[in-house]
Parts: C-alpha cells; structure tokens; sequence
C-alpha cells in the first residue's frame, strides 16, 4: 500500500490521504478534490476506485466528497457521523462556510471492531469519540489514521463543537496510547508522526 498526503488550501487546512494498491485507490478525508488528488497521483486514473473514508463529518475533512462520489466510491462512515455529515450546524459548516454541498446520500455504516480491506491492506474500525460522537480511526499493522482525535506534538482534538465530549476525547486518546508506539500517526491535521512521539507529551 502507497500513502499519499495532500493538503487542501482551504480554511482550517486538513490533511486528506490517497491510499493506493495495484490495483484499487480510496480516499481517507477527502478535503482535496479528485482532479487535484489526480494531478498529485496520475496512477489514480488507472486504479479502480473504491472508499471515501470518513474520519468524521466536519466539512473541512470532506469538502470535495462529491468529486469522488462521481467516480462511484462507497462512503464508509459511523452511524452517529453520517448525520454529522449532512447538518450544517453539526458538520461546523454555518462557522466555515456557507456554500457548501452536503452528502445526504448513501453510506455504509462502519462500526466498533469491523474491519475493512482498503488498498489490500486490513483496516481495524476502532471508535474514537470526544472530537464527536461518531469519530472513528483506522489501524493497520503498521500505520493508524486517528482524525482529529489526536495529532503530532501531543495535540489533540477540540472538544468544544456540536456532539463532541470532553470526558469521551480523553477516553479514546488513553485507548490510542495503549497500542503499538512505533505506529505511524496520520492525522487530520498538521504532520505525520509515531504514536510512541505524540504520547511521549503526556507523560511529561
């Protein structure tokens, strides 16, 4: 599996990630438009495409999701984000921007424990929420994509928007730092990192 990572010149600029096999490409976030995310990646045009995947539904993580919804991609995403997804005042949309379209269409909804094969590579469906309610991460042997649960530098996400917790963020950041520290961390914002780096801060 190949990890791209494009960021979008948007407000609140967050990452999304382009996931690429032999044979098939998903997309986790897609805040970056598919013909931008083509430019970045000509192999894409050659690959069949599979998954818009869904951290959470804020819109500055999927502000162009109807450019791979066109291309026939399933929307995986929790049950509680999906409703997230389409309510400009719980997906932040009424604080960022008014313009947008919304996703109201169909979904796959993910839940704690499933896993799904993206990439040829196995994904663990783990619940993360605090950020919101419906915040998942994606762990694999090697890499975990958390969001904005948590990121680079000991940071992590707000608590303080529509759905979100603070008791539930601190909760699911003690679930994150009991896996692997050699896991690579890619997160919604800012740089990738290692888990055992990012924990390191909370130990101090």
């Amino acid at each position: 599996m190949e990890i791209l990572l494009l960021k979008n010149d948007k407000r609140f600029a967050s990452n999304c990630y382009i996931l690429m096999s032999d044979e098939t490409f998903s997309v986790i976030d897609p805040s970056v438009s598919y013909s931008a995310a083509l430019n970045a990646a000509p192999v894409i045009a050659n690959l069949k495409p599979e998954y818009v995947i869904l951290t959470h539904g804020h819109v500055d993580h999927c502000w162009e999701i109807l450019s791979y919804i066109e291309k026939g991609m399933t929307v995986l995403v929790s049950e509680a984000d999906a409703r997230v997804l389409s309510d400009p005042y719980m997906n932040c949309a009424n604080i960022l921007r008014g313009d947008l379209d919304f996703y109201r269409g169909s979904y796959k909804a993910l839940n704690d424990g499933d896993v799904i094969r993206v990439a040829e590579t196995d994904f663990l469906v783990m619940q993360t929420p605090g950020h919101t309610a419906g915040s998942l991460s994606y762990l694999s042997d090697n890499e975990i994509f958390t969001g904005d649960t948590l990121f680079a530098g000991g940071v992590f996400g707000r608590y303080d928007l529509p759905t979100s917790s603070k008791e539930s963020l601190f909760e699911s950041l003690r679930k994150l730092f009991m896996l692997p520290e050699g896991l690579t961390v890619y997160s919604g914002h800012g740089p990738i990192t290692k888990l055992g780096d990012t924990k390191a801060f909370f130990e101090e």
